[in-house]
């Protein structure tokens, strides 16, 4: 059911239930009828007549098949109709006129903070009249007041989730951050100590005259003198320790969020990396995850010492004037606000703008890939590519200096007015130096006044940033809390060797980003110890299939077994433990030739007998055994001293590494497609002495793979249209018959 048709389904339920003369209690929604009603509360709704309604009642009323509660202004008689015009109390503009015929009725009594008021009360009705009749003089004030209150609570929510955000990412360094902060707090004081120190002694060289004994001076002098070499050294061995100690911090809080970032990632379902959509929020976590984190701890941190410096700097202000300390706060206050403001717009841009982003960056690594090298040169393709990098590039940068330039613009303004307040200070300043400020104290305001401007304006600078990378960060926090897998109930149990086979019952299935059915309604058995294939042409639904029997998907329709276990009850690393599997988009690792096929199951001893027989079996060990390493060579050309493959040694090893694995259940998708006649009879050789054990199912377009398997389903638009062995569908004359002719024309 849809969401318009369910409302209407309510409405008219509301409707009946005041046409037979009871009270409805609906939940308010919104903000149009502040101060009056408050977002969520209660009200109390009566079946009324027109001739019922006052000035200044509450109604409810239809608008667009939507309810609204307003106030009643006007009631309007025109040939014999009755018209009303309601505008809700915080609102600019009055609603459009409406009619009996769409009055629901009106507002008795509402529920605010665990009291009911009767809204039927003299006292209400008299208020609702004042607000009716005076709306062109109340509604500016509530409207002031509502912007001032929704703004403190975003403010609080934004407040309460930069220290949400702040003590999750700081997770596995509670510790570290508390040597930070402590750091911090030195580094944001230290400074101000020296510049009073300074103070003081330029107000005792100033009094020296004032001593009779010279010497006493000089002593008095040299106190401070030590005093302020003391901390300046303090100060710099402080700055060594932060340095060291911030960076540790760096390094314990990327490991963090990158683990997160692996581990969320590893979980989800195939079909989130399969959409571009959620591939968009992927992009933008992955992003943002690579430098917020840090950012937002380098700016709590700066915040911690801008504050500690605040403290101390407002101190010495007020010992000056207590108006200097107000005007370098109003000075920057509308850089703040432009920062907060910017920052916002900021990554509503950088949001809509996820898929441009995406495209930039791979036309980039189009244009720097090695897989893509060849071609770019043989087909000359590097200036039609880089057109389209270039393009994209440029739209995004139109889109971004827009945006920074009208911020330019904002920030001469903010920066002009912080510098009149700065000038207009010192002309104060200078004038109570006149009036008896000694010459350290004016001194000391010209010093702490400049570092007091930066480190307030240093200050905000942080808080927006704050708030800046919060609801940059908040991309992450979505992709962490996307669901992992689907939510279905799953049992605790665990799946053995096959005793009887894989039941595939009436499966359908098709991608989240498709309307087109991959498989419809298939059934197919493989029985345990048996080997099976399936063939049909290309988009037939064969490796679909497979992704279902590896639990990448779960079936639409229908259901898979396991011997007598529904695998979309089971957890999957269940199901895959039995199971290895050859791709045919098989991946390249640039390691070592062991440890290529070690990954085939890394919780088995790898031990190079092993290793050894695995690329026996699958044809690759003379290949290995001649690199200049042997098995302990790097491969791939990414690394020093790298042996490139062929796609076909790849291939091998791919196999290799299925066959180290040694599970109980073999998926082969296309295991021959980039092999040479001998290699794949060696390889089918040890395949049907490997099969004896296993249950084994083939996807192959060679019919040589093939012929002498067990069980053949022959798979077209997502449909299996026959089954049997080699010589049952070769009798057959069908579809299997005509695609093995052909291929033997080829």
């Amino acid at each position: 059911m849809q969401f318009d048709d369910l409302y209407t389904e309510l409405h008219d339920l509301t409707d009946e239930l005041l046409g037979s003369n009871q009270l409805v209690k609906l939940k308010a929604g919104g903000y149009s009828m502040f101060p009056f009603f408050k977002n969520g509360e209660i009200i109390t709704v009566k079946k009324c007549r027109a001739d019922e309604l006052r000035i200044g009642n509450i109604v409810v009323f239809k608008v667009d098949n939507k309810w609204v509660t307003h106030r009643l202004l006007k009631i309007i008689l025109q040939n014999n109709k009755t018209y009303f015009i309601a505008k809700g109390d915080s609102c600019k503009k009055k609603d459009p006129m409406f009619t009996e015929e769409n009055l629901i009725g009106k507002v008795v009594s509402h529920l605010h903070n665990d009291k009911h008021k009767n809204l039927e009360s003299n006292y209400y009705k008299k208020i609702g009249w004042v607000i009716a009749y005076f709306s062109k003089i109340i509604t500016p004030f509530i409207m002031i007041i509502l912007w001032l209150i929704l703004k403190v609570k975003k403010t609080k929510t934004v407040i309460k989730n930069v220290f949400h955000s702040l003590f999750f990412i700081s997770r596995n360094s509670r510790r570290l951050i508390l040597i930070n902060i402590l750091i911090s707090f030195f580094q944001g004081i230290l400074p101000f100590v020296i510049i009073y120190l300074v103070k003081w002694l330029i107000d005792a060289i100033s009094s020296i005259n004032a001593y009779s004994d010279k010497m006493d001076a000089y002593k008095a002098i040299g106190v401070i003198i030590t005093a302020t070499g003391f901390v300046f050294l303090v100060q710099s061995i402080i700055s060594i320790i932060g340095s060291e100690s911030r960076e540790r911090l760096s390094q314990s809080v990327s490991l963090y969020i990158y683990s997160l970032l692996h581990k969320k990632y590893s979980s989800l379902d195939m079909a989130y990396l399969e959409d571009a959509k959620q591939q968009d929020k992927i992009h933008r976590a992955v992003q943002e995850a690579s430098f917020r984190p840090m950012k937002m701890v380098n700016e709590s941190l700066a915040v911690v010492q801008s504050v500690a410096s605040w403290l101390f700097i407002a101190v010495m202000l007020f010992t000056i004037h207590w108006a200097v300390f107000f005007l370098i706060l109003i000075a920057v206050i509308p850089g703040f606000w432009l920062r907060i403001k910017y920052s916002d717009k900021l990554f509503k841009m950088n949001k809509a703008n996820s898929q441009k982003e995406r495209e930039s960056y791979y036309y980039n690594r189009i244009l720097t890939g090695l897989p893509f090298a060849k071609e770019l040169r043989l087909f000359n393709l590097e200036s039609f590519f880089t057109s389209r990098f270039d393009n994209i590039q440029k739209y995004l940068h139109h889109q971004k200096n827009s945006l920074l330039r009208k911020q330019a613009f904002a920030d001469v303004f903010a920066q002009t007015f912080a510098v009149a307040i700065i000038f207009f200070s010192f002309g104060y300043v200078s004038y109570l130096a006149v009036n008896g400020l000694s010459i350290g104290t004016v001194v000391l305001f010209f010093l702490i006044f400049q570092r007091g401007f930066f480190v307030m304006k240093d200050l905000f600078l942080s808080v927006a940033g704050l708030f800046e990378d919060n609801v940059f960060l908040n991309e992450f926090f979505n992709f962490l809390h996307l669901p992992s897998l689907r939510q279905i109930p799953r049992t605790e149990g665990t799946i053995g060797v096959l005793q009887k086979g894989i039941f595939i019952e009436n499966v359908s299935f098709k991608y989240p980003s498709s309307q087109r059915k991959a498989l419809d309604s298939i059934s197919i058995e493989i029985p345990a110890g048996k080997t099976v294939a399936l063939v049909g042409k290309n988009g037939s639904g064969k490796t679909t299939l497979v992704k279902l029997l590896c639990g990448f998907y779960l079936p639409d329709n229908g259901r898979i077994l396991f011997d007598d276990n529904d695998i979309s009850i089971i957890n999957p690393e269940e199901i895959r433990k039995q199971i290895t599997a050859v791709f045919q988009d098989f991946a390249l690792y640039n390691m070592t030739a062991a440890e290529n096929i070690f990954l085939g199951n890394i919780y088995k001893p790898a031990t190079i007998s092993n290793i050894k027989q695995a690329a026996k079996n699958a044809g690759i060990d003379d290949i290995l055994e001649k690199l200049p390493s042997g098995y302990e060579n790097m491969l791939g050309n990414l690394f020093e001293k790298g042996e490139e493959l062929s796609i076909g040694q790849w291939q091998k090893l791919a196999i290799a590494k299925a066959f180290y694995r040694d599970a109980s259940i073999l998926y082969m998708d296309e295991p021959s497609s980039a092999l040479d006649a001998e290699t794949e009879l060696h390889i089918l050789h040890n395949l049907k002495l490997l099969a004896k054990d296993k249950t084994v199912l083939i996807i192959s377009h060679r019919f040589s793979t093939i012929k002498w398997v067990d069980i053949i389903y022959v798979l077209d638009n997502g449909k299996v249209v026959e089954s049997g062995n080699h010589e049952q569908l070769m009798e057959m004359k069908g579809k299997y018959f005509r695609m093995y002719e052909t291929s033997k024309t080829i």
